[in-house]
């Protein structure tokens, strides 16, 4: 794997490092085994989960924006939730392609572009419903991708995002960290065979947001909150949203 690193460090997170070329390099790099790791990891259940997200905020004939797409499956649960058109977007093009070549074989309604969530290539207010699966603490600007949410969003509109979280304390936290940190990495080049993407993964969460920190960002820049939900013992949470209609006063913490 041409200039990877053997581990990834913190210095990932630090100021003007590159996170984000060495996410896309990396997603790039496991596109072939993504699914699969996905399915070992979180024994199957990950599908339910975006079917679940997808139910959450999809109705008949809306337009939805998936952002950070992968292979799609997202963009497929919300389709079969009702959606008339779906695009999906990815930094990754492997990714992209192994998405593209399910749509032909579900004869799918759900078109793929190369697309950063900090800067999507739609109008204002023009989707129903945006919604990520597993791509928010990968953003290294989450201000910058939660604001082309509101953006993209039609008033009333939804958001749905299925996230790895950084647990609170508590007494399930000490088994969670060794299994992002012990075994998923080793499952992961097991799988896959490359030496670092999942050993990133435990840093990323590391990183990123609590369940509650999470609700109070999206708060904070103009969403109403509508649903927290934990899912796989408070490994993975999913949080729900929607953007104010015009004159509504902006929301407090749920």
């Amino acid at each position: 794997m041409t200039g990877e690193p053997e581990h990834p460090t913190d210095r990932l997170f630090d100021a003007g490092a590159d996170r984000a070329g060495y996410v896309r390099a990396m997603f790039g790099e496991i596109s072939g085994r993504y699914d699969l790791m996905n399915r070992v990891m979180t024994v199957g259940q990950d599908l339910r989960w975006r079917r679940r997200a997808a139910r959450a905020v999809v109705h008949a004939g809306d337009t939805v924006a998936d952002l950070g797409s992968g292979t799609g499956d997202l963009a497929f649960a919300c389709l079969e939730a009702g959606a008339a058109r779906v695009v999906g977007l990815d930094v990754a093009a492997p990714m992209l392609a192994r998405a593209r070549t399910k749509g032909q074989r579900l004869s799918s309604h759900a078109g793929f572009a190369l697309g950063d969530a900090t800067s999507v290539p739609l109008p204002d207010a023009s989707v129903d419903v945006w919604c990520s699966a597993f791509m928010v603490r990968n953003v290294p600007d989450l201000d910058a991708a939660l604001r082309e949410a509101l953006r993209v969003l039609r008033p009333g509109g939804r958001l749905a995002v299925l996230e790895i979280p950084r647990m609170d304390h508590g007494p399930l936290r000490p088994f969670a960290r060794f299994h992002f940190k012990q075994v998923v990495p080793r499952l992961g080049r097991l799988i896959t065979g490359h030496r670092s993407a999942y050993a990133y993964l435990p840093l990323s969460v590391d990183h990123f947001l609590t369940p509650r920190e999470f609700t109070a960002h999206l708060v904070g820049l103009g969403f109403e909150v509508t649903e927290v939900r934990l899912l796989m013992f408070g490994t993975v949470a999913m949080h729900v949203a929607r953007k104010p209609l015009a004159g509504e006063p902006r929301s407090r913490m749920p």
